[in-house]
């Protein structure tokens, strides 16, 4: 059994911003529903993903709808059923609306340290009784926090899901928060904040989330000592309190995939969570901030490091549910999304070999908008040159746009790693998930290649004006720069 709780941060590659991303949220929790949401699938070298490329007349269409069976309980709990027999294996992917949106403002990392508590003994089991018990059937469970939800995915074989199910459902319901676990927890997440105080990249971001959104915001990283001195005043009562008061079938989503048989699934999830009700209000309201209109640079002074991560960016008010997400998210990707063959990788990284990895990101668009911006790490002495040559490729794409074949490449670049996404049990309930957290609709893995084709030009080249705005960065510098005074000076 493997449990992972919410920590981690973010990079210049995609596959090490699955590690950083898990960093950066509540002084080191943060978002695997950043990656989970993105419906452009992440992928790397684009030009290998698109050597088949996929061109309108060959996406062709799926029909994975006519093969999910959706049920929602009187509580609100929603189940969504796909068979697929090609292994012995299940998957599942949930979530709860339980994140750090919805802790107290003078709780800071409750979310967190209550859905990591989960897994640390319930009513009738200790925390290595239920370990034990998963691991003998070789089973993996993780739970993890984000800024609007508990996040659950779990892999085991199909003659073993029923037992799975139940130590889930006993997770879920009848966590018992033992006092010393809790103070195992607290120290252990106080040490990682420590730690990721000492991170040039998390520094970076964290300043400029500071610096871009109001401390309200679901988005803004509060300062290390003060999300330590939360963390150390949280007790049993406040974690028992907020269980009681966030967790339930209201907001509770699971999607099942694999070796299953439909109608059992359904039974299973009616018996374990038939009362499992929760809160009346699961909604999210935030108000997106505007984006700045001047450029602004800050440092963040790290000593003995050597190397400077630097963060460029702004607020994107970008959403899920965005009509011009898909366009934004394509711009993004020629703009960024891979270090080896973006326009920004081409040309800082492999013409004139400022650094190892540059890339661009739009931070969670999900329920709410967060920062988009572009970071790269380099060496002390090459702090001015990246920043104006990044600035430079990011003012050619904004005022020329995207070429007709870039697009086209972004395109079947996208649909490919979608496609390649959907062989696994995995990737199946992941899209599942993502279909009915953003109510997408059952039918979206269905319509997904249709809706990236049905993308322009010039729809895309709007978003690159509306998104990318490289007169009105903030720019953020963290590491040991030999004169603070100097690395202050914009760039001309």
């Amino acid at each position: 059994m493997k449990y992972a709780g919410s920590g981690g941060g973010e990079t210049l590659t995609k596959h090490d911003e699955r590690k950083l991303e898990s960093h950066l949220r509540e002084g080191g929790s943060t978002t695997p529903q950043d990656l989970h949401q993105q419906a452009v699938s992440q992928r790397g070298d684009k030009s290998s993903d698109a050597a088949r490329p996929n061109t309108p007349a060959s996406v062709g269409r799926s029909n994975f709808a006519s093969r999910v069976a959706r049920t929602e309980m009187q509580t609100g709990a929603t189940l969504l059923v796909l068979e697929n027999s090609a292994t012995p294996t299940v998957s599942i992917r949930g979530s709860l609306r339980a994140g750090s949106f919805f802790e107290p403002p003078d709780k800071l990392g409750l979310a967190r340290l209550t859905a990591e508590m989960l897994e640390r003994g319930t009513g009738k089991r200790s925390k290595l009784q239920i370990a034990d018990d998963l691991e003998s059937v070789g089973a993996e469970l993780e739970f993890s926090a984000d800024p609007f939800a508990v996040q659950i995915s779990g892999r085991v074989l199909a003659q073993d899901f029923p037992r799975f199910m139940r130590a889930l459902a006993e997770i879920l319901r009848e966590p018992s928060f033992p006092s010393e676990e809790l103070q195992k927890l607290k120290q252990q997440i106080v040490a990682a904040i420590q730690e990721q105080q000492a991170n040039t990249r998390f520094r970076a971001y964290e300043k400029l989330t500071q610096l871009t959104f109001d401390p309200t915001s679901p988005f803004f990283l509060h300062p290390g000592e003060r999300l330590i001195e939360s963390i150390n005043s949280i007790t049993v009562d406040d974690v028992r309190r907020f269980y009681e008061a966030r967790y339930g079938g209201r907001s509770l989503i699971l999607a099942v995939t694999g070796d299953v048989n439909t109608d059992d699934v359904q039974k299973l999830f009616g018996e374990l969570f038939d009362t499992f009700a929760g809160p009346e209000n699961v909604q999210v309201d935030v108000t997106d901030p505007q984006p700045h209109t001047e450029a602004r640079r800050e440092v963040v002074f790290l000593k003995e490091k050597a190397n400077i991560d630097i963060l460029m960016g702004s607020a994107a008010p970008l959403r899920r549910d965005a009509e011009d997400y898909y366009a934004a998210s394509l711009a993004n990707s020629a703009l960024g999304e891979s270090t080896l063959s973006s326009r920004l990788g081409l040309e800082v990284r492999d013409r004139e070999g400022l650094t190892y990895g540059i890339a661009s990101r739009f931070r969670a668009p999900s329920l709410a908008a967060g920062p988009w911006y572009i970071a790269v790490s380099v060496n002390p002495h090459n702090v001015e040159r990246a920043i104006l040559s990044a600035q430079n490729v990011l003012r050619d794409y904004v005022r020329n746009g995207i070429r007709a074949d870039e697009l086209t490449d972004e395109k079947s670049a996208a649909i490919g790693s979608f496609k390649v996404a959907l062989s696994t049990n995995a990737g199946l309930a992941e899209a599942l998930w993502n279909a009915e957290f953003y109510q997408l609709g059952t039918n979206y893995i269905d319509r997904y290649p249709q809706l990236i084709q049905a993308v322009t030009i010039d729809e895309t080249n709007a978003a690159i004006r509306k998104y990318f705005r490289p007169d009105h960065l903030t720019i953020v510098v963290a590491g040991d720069t030999e004169s603070a005074k100097s690395i202050s000076s914009p760039a001309t």
